[in-house]
């Protein structure tokens, strides 16, 4: 009888343990992406820092989908990120020096060519008709 209870129970345990796992990890990952932008992240670990939010952020939208084992996976990526940016900031700031922020160099296509103007329609003339159009004197 006590088996027959004790069955349900451990199939909800185990049903239950996707989402408990990846909410664990999210908030895991959470705490330290908190730490790494407390500790200027963005500034001495731009790549890893902006990583971890990115994939924190895809993370949450996995779990939201209910695909549980992406998410957890993709949190776990996050925290790791997450920590080595504060281990490099870390050492950045001990350092005195902070990465360079990347450079953008846009180049822009050049501008093209207006089409060129139709030549100019000339409607077939008619015997008796003068060559050019009247002037208009004002």
């Amino acid at each position: 009888m006590a088996f027959s209870r004790a069955l349900p129970l451990a199939l909800i345990a185990a049903a239950s343990c996707g989402p408990i796992a990846a909410t664990t990890v999210i908030d895991d990952a959470e705490v330290a992406l908190a730490r790494a932008h407390a500790t200027d992240g963005a500034k001495y670990a731009l790549y890893e820092t902006t990583l971890a939010d990115l994939y924190l952020m895809k993370a949450k939208e996995e779990q939201g989908h209910a695909r549980y084992t992406q998410a957890q996976e993709l949190a776990a990526d996050a925290l790791k990120l997450a920590q080595a940016a504060t281990r490099k900031a870390a050492e950045g700031r001990s350092s005195g020096t902070a990465t360079p922020a990347p450079q953008a160099t846009i180049k822009h296509a050049p501008e093209p060519a207006p089409p060129p103007k139709p030549p100019a329609e000339t409607s077939p003339k008619l015997p008796g008709e003068p060559s050019s159009p009247p002037s208009k004197a004002p």
